[in-house]
């Protein structure tokens, strides 16, 4: 069921740092997004696209996305929370092309307590194309900014 929130009150980012365009669908377990390349994204190089790199950051707010809308369902705030690392991250391109239309899916794999596992794919939206996949350790602490505070 597509999210009936915005993704600004979704995430926890907020203007030109919010790199995904458009909630696509998500459901126990699972969430999708997508991304529109364009001359405007914030970091497409002229001529190639945007960086595969970038693909990471793609998948980490399709995670977020997933937590916000389980935030909005439970009727608690939206957290920060921290992308531990990306496993295995593998791109079948250097560049996502001017004016393709990216679909990002996240899957929980495995969750304990604020920790957890998401294996995510960027995909072509028209033709299921995989272009990257990875698996994505999130962690979510209870009080983000105490969390910060005490490690700073």
């Amino acid at each position: 069921m597509k999210p009936a929130h915005t993704l600004e009150e979704l995430l926890p980012h907020s203007g030109p740092m919010i790199l995904i365009d458009e909630a696509l669908d998500a459901g126990e377990g699972w969430v999708t997004a997508a991304v529109r390349v364009g001359e405007d994204s914030l970091f497409y190089q002229s001529g190639l696209g945007v960086p595969a790199w970038v693909g990471i950051e793609y998948m980490a707010q399709t995670v977020a996305l997933y937590a916000g809308i389980c935030a909005k369902r439970a009727g608690t705030d939206i957290r920060l929370a921290f992308l531990l690392g990306a496993r295995r991250y593998q791109a079948v391109t250097t560049y996502f092309p001017l004016g393709s239309l990216l679909k990002i899916s996240g899957h929980e794999e495995w969750r304990d307590g604020n920790m957890a596992v998401f294996d995510c794919q960027i995909c072509y939206h028209e033709n299921d194309q995989q272009l990257a996949e990875a698996r994505l350790n999130v962690f979510c602490p209870e009080d983000p900014i105490a969390f910060m505070r005490e490690r700073a």
